[in-house]
């Protein structure tokens, strides 16, 4: 069963520990409201046929745009990863930061270090986290990633959505704001 949740309200949630998130393997999507989609992905160079295939929803009556995709064999601290994370110089230098949190950052030429509350805002406002426990999410999340029918164009790592160049250009500007 798939689960949905505003990011403010999951910030919220999983701050006071009433996420109601469990410790189980699974499968996520990152949800954008379709002008901040626009506007991320606009950096990108992505094609036409590649953004009509990133999937689309309504949700709560605005429509949203799934532009990342992710796994984890624990849904609770892979939440908290991504939504309440602090990013600070050491996380940044030690690697140990959510690549969406990084790829956000870049695409909003902001500086790693100093972007925790330009991001966090960014969620809060314009996105949805989608989750349904899984305990393979390897194999979904492998199909997903080399499906000719979807695209996730934030997704890096084992990303066959996009071409190779919408990769370089995101690991570019990732190397360019981790400072």
């Amino acid at each position: 069963m798939k689960n949905i949740i505003k990011v403010s309200v999951l910030r919220e949630q999983l701050l006071s520990k009433t996420s109601g998130i469990n410790k189980e393997p699974g499968i996520y999507r990152w949800w954008f409201k379709e002008d901040i989609a626009k506007s991320l992905i606009s950096k990108l160079p992505i094609t036409s046929d590649e953004i009509d295939k990133i999937q689309k929803q309504v949700i709560d009556g605005e429509k949203y745009w799934a532009l990342y995709l992710g796994i984890s064999k624990d849904m609770l601290a892979r939440a908290k990863w991504h939504v309440t994370q602090k990013d600070s110089i050491s996380a940044i230098k030690r690697g140990f930061i959510s690549t969406l949190r990084q790829t956000i950052s870049a695409l909003l030429d902001e500086d790693m270090s100093k972007s925790t509350g330009c991001i966090n805002q960014l969620m809060d406002d314009n996105c949805y986290w989608e989750w349904e426990y899984d305990q393979s999410p390897e194999n979904r999340e492998s199909a997903e990633l080399s499906s000719k029918n979807v695209c996730y164009p934030l997704n890096i790592k084992k990303n066959k959505t996009v071409k190779k160049d919408v990769i370089k250009c995101l690991m570019s500007l990732r190397k360019k704001h981790r400072k």
